[in-house]
């Protein structure tokens, strides 16, 4: 699949989850993602942040398919974004666990002082899961198609160019 062809796909099935996608058309896809959030961005980065709310939908529809293709569920790429979730959620924890003792801000050992231990092994262990969740995602993201029908579909036909 060509790279405008890759694009004209991920955007006419923005929304389709079900199916399979083939590793080109993902890949292709994705690098129009990053090409469309650095030019953004390099003009406004509100323009870069559009950029990227725009291709999210399309992207995260074409990780699922991907994942599909390779025979597994797409719960991994929600698997993923789940990690970085309880990340997010582990870092506020952190910020509020230090904030506590705010009145002691301008100690240059506020945060050794005053975040607890759980605190901080709760942000290290989120941070090792997504770290894996997405070694593995990319790991499943650049295996081949499963060349016959598996239970997402038939392949991806070829695209003839």
């Amino acid at each position: 699949m060509s790279f405008v062809d890759a694009i004209k796909s991920g955007f006419r099935n923005y929304a389709k989850f079900r199916g399979r996608a083939s590793r080109s058309e993902y890949w292709w896809f994705f690098l129009f993602t990053v090409l469309a959030q650095a030019v953004g961005s390099a003009i406004d980065e509100s323009l870069g942040n559009i950029a990227g709310l725009v291709v999210f939908l399309p992207g995260l529809a074409l990780h699922v398919r991907r994942m599909h293709d390779t025979g597994r569920s797409g719960w991994w790429v929600g698997a993923f974004y789940a990690s970085i979730a309880v990340l997010i959620v582990s870092v506020v924890t952190l910020i509020i666990d230090a904030s506590i003792d705010f009145e002691d801000f301008d100690n240059s050992d506020f945060f050794a002082e005053n975040v607890s231990g759980g605190s901080a092994a709760f942000l290290g262990l989120a941070s090792i899961g997504v770290l894996v969740l997405l070694i593995v995602n990319i790991v499943f993201l650049c295996q081949r198609s499963q060349p016959s029908e598996n239970r997402f579909g038939p392949p991806p036909p070829p695209k003839v160019l």
